[in-house]
């Protein structure tokens, strides 16, 4: 068995080798994230494959105004207005790769039309959801009317995280490529639990619409049961832990020590009602952990109720209560270990997802 596998792993290694690279010598990436988001997420992996095709990797991203270099990739972070300016240090023929369908895709597409000869890939893994009726949301969601179309029909390939994304009403070339997880990192770890109650954990980005405010009604006349980890850190931070102290707040962690964390806790919740494919989801079923999520975009294309997860109506507190009660008082906690699943390292594992990315570029 061993040598066979070897056997295979040396053939896929000369097959990688032999492959021809991308048409384009430079790649533009443009991302409406900070350079500190983008390397604590999807987009640092993408971005090392990149890195190691092509002479440069040009990286747009939002925020502070700065320019770094790091081996062959420049990172070029401001305004939209600092973004205009910086074109001009960019190569006039190239491979640009969007990450949105919003105004950063909007400027990929002036970009296209700027350097001639260029291709425009986008991936999209966000349906770009706003939700309310604040004059700042319902600007967006005038915005997003534009720029959708604009951006999917000026590009010469999409590609789709989920297949609940896939803008069918456009006629485009497209491929649905899942995120994926680092199956050597996130694997289940023989570790003592975080407490001897049903142990809890949330994390990502906090704001509105990652739907922490179900979860903390959901479980606040439940913590003699429950102990419920936050990680992460936003705008929201400070209000949560002032309005619901109960809980324990990491912060922000650095991606390595995720695995340690999840293994400590028994479910993921994750209540967000705008992510298509989270990769927080992929992290904890790695973990051999149940995740709870909201029965929205891509996530029924992971969970599978009762087997690895179970789903719940975006938004409902009561739903979400019942379920975790449920948990707990049908002594279900002890049933709730799974297994590391095959079914990931084949159809989400990080390797083979970012190499299906980097394939389909060369199509």
């Amino acid at each position: 068995m061993f040598i066979k596998n070897m056997r295979s792993y040396i053939l896929l290694t000369i097959k990688m080798k032999q492959m021809n690279p991308i048409s384009e010598k430079d790649i533009i990436y443009v991302s409406l994230a900070s350079e500190k988001t983008i390397n604590n997420s999807i987009h640092s992996y993408i971005l090392e494959v990149f890195s190691k095709n092509v002479n440069k990797l040009f990286v747009l991203c939002h925020g502070q105004k700065y320019v770094k270099e790091e081996g062959n990739i420049t990172y070029l972070s401001g305004s939209f207005k600092d973004w205009l300016n910086y074109t001009s240090k960019m190569p006039s023929s190239s491979l640009i790769f969007a990450t949105d369908f919003f105004v950063g895709g909007a400027f990929a597409v002036y970009l296209k039309k700027k350097k001639k000869n260029s291709r425009l890939v986008l991936r999209a893994a966000s349906p770009w959801v706003y939700n309310g009726f604040s004059p700042t949301t319902l600007i967006k969601r005038l915005i997003l009317q534009v720029t959708k179309p604009l951006v999917i029909k000026n590009s010469d390939k999409v590609i789709y995280n989920s297949k609940s994304l896939i803008q069918h009403q456009y006629k485009h070339d497209y491929e649905v490529i899942y995120n994926g997880v680092d199956t050597k990192l996130f694997k289940p770890i023989k570790v003592e639990s975080l407490t001897t109650k049903l142990n809890l954990i949330a994390m990502g980005n906090i704001n509105k619409e990652k739907g922490l405010d179900y979860l903390f009604e959901a479980v606040k006349d439940m913590t003699d049961r429950i102990h419920l980890s936050i990680v992460g850190d936003g705008p929201l931070l400070e209000m949560y832990q002032s309005k619901y102290p109960f809980a324990k707040y990491y912060g922000r962690v650095e991606h390595k020590y995720l695995p340690l964390i999840i293994n400590q806790h028994d479910i993921l919740v994750h209540p967000s009602y705008v992510e298509s494919m989270p990769n927080v989801v992929l992290e904890a079923l790695a973990c051999g952990k149940f995740v709870i999520a909201c029965d929205v975009y891509g996530l029924n294309e992971i969970i599978e109720e009762g087997k690895n997860g179970y789903l719940v109506e975006a938004n409902n507190v009561v739903e979400l209560k019942n379920l975790i009660s449920k948990i707990i008082n049908y002594s279900l906690k002890t049933r709730l270990k799974l297994k590391p699943l095959n079914y990931l390292k084949h159809k989400f594992e990080r390797g083979t997802q970012i190499q299906m990315i980097y394939n389909y570029l060369r199509e």
